[in-house]
């Protein structure tokens, strides 16, 4: 008797929690929205649309690639937005980040949603406020990749030794300020490890929204394709190099710091088309034959993407894809990030008969409709 009026009561009091979200005040807090869009910047606008009423923060916005539902609300961003040049180099920025973030006021606000990479969730909260961080990834740069980000970069031992003192103190604020969230969320199960392995909190996997219905199978046609940001990590180096050497067919879309790079070590079946329309990437997106993903990522939104087209995704045996591509049944999952290892995956793509609508399939399980409905479901019910 007792255990069923307990079980009365608690639904009760979740019904008037629900009753009585609009009269709480939220702040949607981000890092920078600038240098383009991305799964962050996804995130940020999905619980803005969620929340008309809410306030929003950033450290830096460029208001000129702002979706335009989302450029007629006023954003308030940190003093770091009146610096020089802020909105093109946010990053140099970096040493300025946690004293910006934290001086903004957010005493007001009940809840308060930051979708985090950098330095979002350093925000200080009202002590009976509920802070709900979605994030993206601890800082890479400065935790587990830092001497990968350094590699890749080619910087010199001067640089390096500047830059460890600096992400000495910045790992440091990192972890003390975990503790001012109340509930992570994290968009895989890889980065649901680094959270649990740099913050020590457990958190609740809940994968980034796609737009399933945006692409489709139209069959196969002779190419492979990568779409993303020309940045090192990303390893097109690696995918460049394996289709130099098989002679097979590789479209790349998209552009960035390591363009030129990439286009001088690039043989004729390697075709780089930078920047295109969205009808454009979707039409390539339906008609490859597979999709290359080569790097380590946190999720990798493109892949669930690719999936959504029907395609066979091959990709490196961690990170995101862990959490995206099935294994001989979604796409192959090559586990060294070497070119015999990536052209034996390539070997196997093509030997297999590929079940597209199986593939779309497996995409749904990332459904933009799925994710709002339990994000929601988490901010109104989190205490």
């Amino acid at each position: 008797m007792l255990l069923a009026d307990s079980r009365e009561t608690l639904k009760k009091i979740e019904v008037f929690k629900k009753k009585n979200i609009s009269k709480k005040k939220i702040a949607i807090v981000t890092d920078q929205i600038a240098g383009g869009i991305g799964g962050a910047e996804s995130i940020t606008f999905s619980a803005a649309r969620m929340y008309p009423d809410a306030d929003m923060y950033a450290t830096v916005v460029d208001e000129k690639i702002l979706p335009e539902d989302i450029l007629k609300r006023k954003i308030k961003t940190t003093f770091i937005q009146n610096l020089p040049l802020s909105k093109k180099l946010y990053k140099a920025y970096l040493p300025l980040m946690p004293t910006a973030i934290e001086y903004l006021d957010l005493q007001q606000y009940d809840i308060i949603f930051s979708s985090h990479h950098c330095v979002a969730k350093g925000v200080i909260p009202r002590p009976d406020a509920v802070h709900i961080c979605y994030c993206h990834s601890p800082a890479r740069y400065i935790w587990d990749l830092f001497w990968t980000y350094h590699n890749l970069n080619g910087v010199n031992q001067f640089t390096s030794i500047m830059s460890s003192f600096l992400c000495n103190y910045l790992r440091v604020w990192d972890v003390s300020s975990s503790a001012r969230v109340d509930k992570f969320l994290a968009n895989s199960s890889y980065t649901a490890s680094r959270i649990k392995k740099f913050y020590n909190r457990d958190c609740e996997i809940l994968h980034p929204p796609v737009n399933t219905n945006k692409f489709s199978h139209k069959g196969y046609d002779d190419y492979y394709l990568m779409i993303s940001r020309l940045v090192g990590y990303k390893r097109f180096d690696l995918a460049i190099e394996a289709f130099n050497e098989n002679g097979k067919n590789l479209i790349i879309i998209g552009d960035g710091v390591e363009n030129r790079k990439f286009h001088k070590i690039a043989k004729p079946n390697v075709k780089m088309l930078g920047k295109v329309s969205n009808d454009v990437l979707a039409n390539y997106m339906n008609r490859c034959k597979g999709f290359v993903f080569p790097g380590k990522e946190d999720f990798g939104i493109v892949m669930a993407e690719a999936q959504a087209a029907g395609k066979p995704v091959i990709a490196f045996n961690g990170g995101g894809a862990l959490d995206i591509v099935v294994n001989g049944e979604t796409g192959v999952l090559f586990d060294e990030q070497t070119v015999a290892s990536l052209c034996n995956a390539v070997k196997i793509c093509e030997k297999k008969e590929w079940d597209h609508k199986l593939i779309r399939t497996n995409s749904k399980r990332f459904d933009k409709e799925k994710f709002d409905e339990r994000l929601k479901e988490i901010i109104e019910t989190t205490n």
